[in-house]
């Protein structure tokens, strides 16, 4: 038993796993309420749905951990698609548009992060700024219209292909993800970034660079969503400069239900993954029953409201002990 009890308690330590419950407990209850959820197909199409959720919600994860907040994210989407189609339609080479989306979600990123680091302005405010500005851009380069992809099998393959019966999109989040747990994990700057979040002028006393960490981790959330763009690209090989609406708030969703906490300092992102695939979850078995997609809306801004509202609870708990 004390064996046991032993494994549970390390277990029970890993962060994001708290997002499992909720997780089996809707899977349980579509597989009772539609039999054609637990089919192969509907769960693979699930688990590429929920790729492009789950890299931004792990750029977003990086932000939260200090404590802030990218509203950019669904805007910086639409931008980096743009301006990786329209590289590769004049270039014809699939890679010089990956660099070209990757580019701009880097200049975005500094951008906040230098208004939010040293100019000091609020991140919900900046972030808030740039998701008009940088929709406003998209919308002025394409002149409102779709960007198509065309002629490009091996970019296609990237958001359309299988390997071993598992979607590309897949593997792409969970290397994503891998990567930018071990980062967090066991560098001195994922720790710092923690430290950011949890106290701010602590960490600065303790000789972290407070102001270049921030930078980093804006930088490294608009990276995040590039990445994502180009897997949303090349599955639906058309650039729509509307495209990405209210994605950051799939995001947050994902983060915060995977138990990174609004607060800063705690959380990771493995429970950000979990999340991502929880919120896509929701939708598809949504679709599946038949209900409206503003239902949709409905249910991920429940979702945001019960997490934060149980992590404020915990930490208020926490506090009283």
């Amino acid at each position: 038993m004390k064996g046991w009890r032993h494994i549970y308690v390390k277990i029970s330590k890993i962060q994001g796993l708290n997002a499992l419950l909720p997780l089996a407990v809707i899977v349980l209850i579509l597989a009772i309420a539609r039999e054609n959820f637990l089919t192969v197909d509907n769960i693979m199409n699930v688990f590429r749905q929920a790729s492009v959720y789950a890299v931004m919600a792990t750029g977003m994860t990086f932000v939260l951990l200090t404590g802030g907040v990218d509203l950019s994210h669904g805007s910086v989407l639409a931008m980096c698609c743009v301006l990786c189609a329209m590289t590769i339609n004049s270039t014809g080479s699939m890679w010089l548009g990956i660099l070209a989306a990757a580019g701009g979600g880097v200049i975005v990123g500094l951008i906040n992060g230098v208004a939010v680091a040293y100019v000091k302005l609020p991140p919900f405010i900046m972030t808030l700024g740039s998701m008009y500005m940088v929709r406003g851009f998209t919308l002025w380069i394409t002149n409102s219209t779709q960007v198509s992809v065309k002629g490009m099998p091996h970019f296609n393959y990237i958001g359309q292909g299988f390997l071993l019966g598992i979607p590309i999109p897949v593997y792409i989040f969970i290397i994503i993800g891998m990567i930018a747990s071990l980062f967090l994990t066991y560098t001195a700057t994922g720790r710092n970034i923690y430290a950011v979040g949890s106290n701010m002028e602590s960490a600065r006393l303790s000789g972290v660079k407070v102001e270049k960490t921030l930078v980093l981790v804006y930088t490294l959330s608009s990276v995040c969503v590039s990445l994502a763009a180009v897997v949303y690209l090349a599955r639906l090989t058309a650039a729509q400069p509307t495209a990405g609406e209210s994605y950051e708030m799939e995001a947050i969703a994902a983060a915060v239900v995977g138990g990174t906490s609004q607060a800063g300092g705690e959380g990771g992102i493995l429970g950000s993954l979990i999340g991502a695939v929880l919120i896509a979850i929701i939708r598809n078995g949504l679709v599946l029953l038949g209900v409206g997609s503003y239902f949709t809306k409905i249910v991920v801004g429940l979702i945001i409201v019960l997490a934060v509202a149980l992590d404020i609870s915990r930490r208020r708990l926490s506090a009283n002990k």
